[in-house]
């Protein structure tokens, strides 16, 4: 039975005791998350010459004499609109700024693009890739536009070592300004002193003084070493061995010098984690339509800083028996080739899961992580609520611990069971209220609240009915067969598209939407389906990072439409009082993130979600600890994490045998 309100949300914060009871001993460590930011140009790549080249090419389209190479190598790092300023003479705003962009863009697109793989340093795929390898995660801070920055780095073959990407446009106030690492860290939930700025110039190493950042200066790029030195970057380096060096000094692990942490802290540990994401023994589901749920729970209790050896132990367990009181099952071999030609054949129909992987493995080796992503997930995003949102959860889980296998694992799982929201059906809203997520579900709440008898039964007489265009197997669920039932019919408020998708930054709107899908959990603390919508925006929210910019409100626009589908389908809704009161018990409650007590209390759920055979209580566990951090000390993301699910009673269909 699920508590009462009263007992899941305190009015005040809990009292923790003067002295905490201790974590037991070997189960968990917070481990804080280690971040390498890059600059781009003359950093991790050798463009300055094709820069010249590129503006000189702008120049001569516009009917300008080319400006003196000297003078354009002066402008590298700024962004464009301000080095065409400065080179042209002109403020801004002035027409002929624009036009100097939009040439320069498309001599980038005909210059440096083609250029781009001969064009990186000597050493930088080796170092990123051990900087992954040793649990740093890598960054890119540019003063290029995101789009044209992405393109560098999938052109050189770089992108798929970068976690998070941002560039000129998705800040107000370019390097050198603090701005740009900020908002890397706040999108990784991480600390200024556990983070490093690497780059060529000194707007870079202003850049990370003004963070609290350390920095590390190249001497290869193009600002000299007596400009760099004088701005007195952390270390110097003059290769990107001695940067990757420096990094890891600067950033040690637990057990690594300087780390302080226990001396089984370090790369073997992550041995054994990654060990864990690679491994192929097993089926993706059980039992029919069970998720194989194991990779997540690795993920999570490593962001959590758990032991691996108490990780594998649990993952162990795991795989003997399931919560459900069933074994995993084994990997089971391709049954046909799937390609590009008949891939869309299979879509939703679970069939062939391992072709599926086979099909997007091979793709990946010829397109690279990032081209792969963006060839086939756009397509994949308006099945996102397909096998209860763990396709998903699979695919964004991978990406956020930066594992191949689960990832290429995660697509095709996606492919396998695909349940389509329609997001075609979606049309703009011309309600009133609906700048903000929150608006919008209040007022799909208060219809809900007007016309409840009626939509209960008719959700009801829906989801009793069959469709053809369902897989039998879903039947055994009930709920996702309800889901897929829902999603499928749909309702009218399920496609009315506020107006806040369109209009914000997609930050914004995953920002917005975490804080309202915690709070709607915190309506019904423990239940099971609004906790898989949190655990898949943490999914959804990487999934989106890793489109294309043009592709990521649509990402907003699927998750909008597909988690009204699942809430419809339960037949009733949040009363608009209970989300009301909820809402504004924590609109403005924030916890000070340096408060002793809080690091006490997220020491007490991790060593609670350890002990609980329920995996997805240790990934609330993980996903609100990361949203607290974002959210620079959010209490109900505190809050929340506390409120367990236990595993659901198999309904009675399960006697039947699977239909897979």
């Amino acid at each position: 039975m699920n508590t009462t309100l009263t007992e899941a949300v305190p009015a005040t914060a809990p009292t923790v005791p003067a002295t905490a009871p201790a974590v037991p001993a070997g189960t968990a460590k917070a481990v804080p998350t280690r971040v390498a930011m890059f600059d781009l140009d003359g950093t991790l790549v050798d463009s300055p010459r094709a820069i010249v080249e590129a503006f000189a090419a702008a120049f001569e389209a516009m009917g300008l004499a080319p400006r003196d190479p000297a003078d354009v190598r002066a402008t590298i790092g700024l962004p464009l609109e301000q080095a065409f300023g400065k080179l042209l003479g002109v403020e801004q705003d002035d027409p002929s700024v624009a036009d100097g962009v939009a040439r320069y863009q498309e001599a980038f697109r005909t210059v440096i693009l083609p250029r781009a793989r001969s064009l990186v340093f000597p050493g930088v795929p080796e170092g990123l890739a051990e900087l992954r390898r040793r649990g740093v995660v890598v960054t890119v801070a540019t003063s290029k536009f995101h789009a044209s920055a992405d393109a560098l780095l999938t052109a050189a073959g770089l992108r798929d070592h970068i976690t998070t990407l941002v560039g000129a446009d998705d800040v107000t106030c370019p390097k050198p300004h603090p701005e740009s690492g900020l908002l890397i860290l706040g999108r990784l939930g991480a600390r200024p002193e556990h983070a490093v700025m690497v780059g060529d110039t000194t707007h870079d190493l202003k850049m990370a003084s003004a963070a609290g950042l350390a920095s590390v200066a190249v001497t290869y790029g193009v600002h000299e070493r007596a400009e760099l030195e004088a701005v007195s970057p952390t270390h110097v380096a003059d290769t990107f061995a001695q940067v990757v060096e420096e990094i890891l000094a600067l950033l040690p692990a637990d057990g690594e010098p300087g780390g302080g942490g226990p001396a089984d802290g370090g790369p073997a540990d992550t041995r054994t984690v990654e060990g864990l994401l690679d491994d192929s023994t097993y089926h993706i589901e059980f039992n029919g339509h069970l998720t194989n749920h194991i990779k997540h729970a690795v993920v999570a209790l490593s962001g959590l800083g758990v032991e691996p050896g108490r990780i594998k132990a649990y993952h162990d367990n795991y795989i003997a028996l399931t919560p459900y009181g069933c074994r995993v099952e084994p990997a089971r071999a391709p049954q046909r080739v799937i390609d590009d030609d008949n891939w869309l054949e299979l879509l939703g129909q679970r069939q062939d899961f391992a072709a599926y992987y086979a099909f997007f493995d091979r793709r990946e080796q010829e397109l690279g992580m990032a081209g792969l992503l963006r060839r086939y997930v756009p397509h994949l995003l308006a099945g996102w609520a397909g096998a209860l949102q763990h396709a998903t959860i699979h695919l964004g889980w991978g990406l956020d611990a930066g594992n191949r296998r689960m990832t290429i694992e995660g697509i095709a799982y996606l492919a396998f069971a695909y349940v389509d929201c329609h997001p075609e059906r979606a049309l703009p809203s011309d309600g009133s209220g609906t700048d903000l997520p929150g608006d919008s579900l209040l007022g799909i709440a208060r219809h809900w609240e007007e016309n409840q008898p009626r939509l209960g039964a008719w959700v009801e007489d829906l989801v009793d009915g069959r469709s053809t265009g369902i897989h039998p197997e879903l039947l055994r669920s009930g709920l996702q067969y309800r889901i897929a039932r829902m999603l499928g019919e749909g309702h009218p408020l399920m496609y009315e598209t506020p107006s806040w998708i369109a209009a914000q930054d997609p930050d914004a709107s995953w920002d917005q939407l975490a804080h309202l899908v915690t709070v709607l959990y915190l309506t019904e603390p423990g239940d099971f389906l609004l906790l898989h919508l949190v655990t898949a925006l943490h999914a959804m929210r990487h999934i989106s990072d890793a489109l294309p910019v043009e592709e990521r409100r649509r990402a907003v626009g699927c998750y909008w439409t597909g988690i009204l589908g699942v809430l419809f389908s339960r037949g009733h809704f949040v009363t608009p009082s209970k989300l009301t009161a909820i809402d504004n018990l924590f609109d403005t409650a924030l916890d000070d993130l340096d408060d002793p007590r809080w690091a006490r209390e997220w020491e007490w759920h991790i060593a609670r979600a350890v002990e609980e055979e329920e995996e997805h209580n240790a990934k609330l566990v993980y996903v609100m600890r990361e949203l607290w951090r974002r959210s620079g000390g959010r209490s109900v993301y505190r809050v929340a994490a506390g409120q367990f699910t236990t595993t659901p009673e198999l309904p009675a269909t399960f006697e039947k045998p699977p239909a897979d």
